[in-house]
């Protein structure tokens, strides 16, 4: 049974349409659910009107009546044209970043007209900043502003999320520890992405009492709720790893995504446990070859982030190698993306299951617009099957497993593994 929430003029308004990601997220729903539909209503925005409507117009091969969908002018500093947006719909799907940059002031409109908010955001400390300023008002307010409801964090948190809730139904109990493994991944880097890495580097700069965001492992948790012991340290080099018996090395995303499933479990009163560990690596097969893709990674992951430091060098980087803030993969490139990725639990350091996560598109793009879409959709469409819980969530906090069901319908699968390896 589908159950909507209390009507607006728009059930749903797209913010950031005219930017990379907003336009898949535009070219989605228009594919699967059409301008108009029985389930819901959405608009899209934009600051642009300009390039609002020579969007629209875009899309004509598509669906003829494109034109014809409502759009709204809002620009992330002033108030009064948030308010306007926010105040008309049920939930916002926001693609503008970087979000530390922009982000605070639609989460505040959409907190003060009740209005619910998820976005794709990987940025620590304004999600840290989000959760300070409007948590307490969004409960009041009875609304759920759900951030990383793209690639980082939907596989991680739904993942571990299937996981607990498999063994503690098989077994009576939750896995004290989680390791997250990337075992195949191709994709593009986005503009967006380099310029939310860059954005949250000067944020730091700027605001150097709040380093110790980015430094700790619960940063995302409630004050109150903080652990009382030590994390294992995050994954730094290379390393052989006897569960899977492979190479592995960080993972780019892992300093955002270990910290969303953190605050999943304390927000449910620690359900996952009081001593729960969960790290998130890359995996490489054993052997010679293994290892020095396994180097590869780690020295190309340390460039990146000596780059992002240096302003020259970013520079130089940013007019010979990255796309501009805006731009994206082709089509082609896109369709060719895919990624692989296995979550294992152990309980009393015995592996017991695994999940395995399968998608068939570029991660960072067009499946992370499936995911953010669908994530404000279950929200719109299923209350019912969605957790009781209002203020700064997460996804599996805020959403749940019904979103699960939801992606498997649309190519991206979560599947759990009677045979651990």
């Amino acid at each position: 049974m589908l159950v909507k929430l209390k009507k607006k003029k728009y059930d749903l308004i797209v913010f950031g349409v005219t930017g990379f990601t907003g336009r898949l997220v535009f070219e989605y729903l228009i594919t699967h659910y059409g301008l108009y539909n029985s389930k819901f209503t959405w608009a899209i925005a934009g600051r642009n009107k300009k390039k609002l409507e020579e969007l629209k117009k875009s899309f004509i091969h598509i669906n003829p009546k494109s034109e014809k969908i409502d759009t709204f002018v809002a620009d992330s500093f002033d108030s009064k044209s948030l308010d306007t947006m926010t105040s008309s719909c049920g939930i916002i799907i926001s693609t503008v970043g970087p979000y530390i940059k922009y982000g605070l002031p639609l989460v505040e409109s959409c907190v003060k007209n009740s209005t619910n908010y998820c976005d794709l955001t990987g940025e620590v400390p304004f999600i840290r900043e989000s959760i300070d300023l409007f948590h307490e008002k969004a409960i009041k307010n009875k609304c759920r502003i759900i951030h990383s409801c793209g690639f980082d964090s939907i596989p991680s948190d739904l993942g571990v999320l299937l996981l607990q809730r498999y063994c503690q139904k098989k077994y009576n109990k939750v896995c004290n520890e989680v390791n997250l493994y990337v075992e195949a991944l191709k994709g593009g880097l986005s503009g967006g992405t380099i310029a939310s890495m860059i954005n949250v580097m000067k944020y730091v700069d700027l605001h150097p009492e709040k380093k110790n965001i980015l430094n700790s492992s619960f940063s995302l948790n409630p004050m109150k709720k903080m652990y009382k012991y030590e994390q294992e340290p995050t994954l730094r080099s290379i390393r052989w790893d006897n569960t899977i018996k492979k190479w592995i090395c960080p993972f780019l995303m892992s300093g955002i995504n270990t910290r969303i499933v953190r605050r999943t479990n304390a927000i449910a009163e620690f359900s996952y446990g009081d001593r729960f560990e969960y790290n998130e690596m890359s995996s490489f097969k054993n052997g010679l070859n293994g290892f020095l893709r396994a180097f590869i990674m780690l020295i190309t992951l340390g460039i990146l982030q000596f780059t992002i430091k240096s302003n020259f060098l970013l520079w130089i980087l940013r007019k010979m190698v990255l796309p501009k803030q805006g731009e994206g993969p082709s089509d082609r490139k896109m369709k060719d993306g895919f990624f692989k990725m296995k979550i294992i639990g152990k309980i009393d350091r015995v592996a017991k299951n695994s999940v395995t996560i399968i998608g068939k598109t570029d991660p960072g793009y067009s499946a992370t617009a499936k995911m953010l879409t669908e994530s404000a959709i279950s929200i719109l469409l299923n209350e019912d099957k969605i957790p009781k819980a209002y203020g700064v969530l997460t996804p599996a906090s805020g959403i749940g497993l019904i979103l699960i069901d939801r992606l498997q319908d649309r190519g991206i699968s979560f599947t759990i593994d009677e045979e651990m390896i």
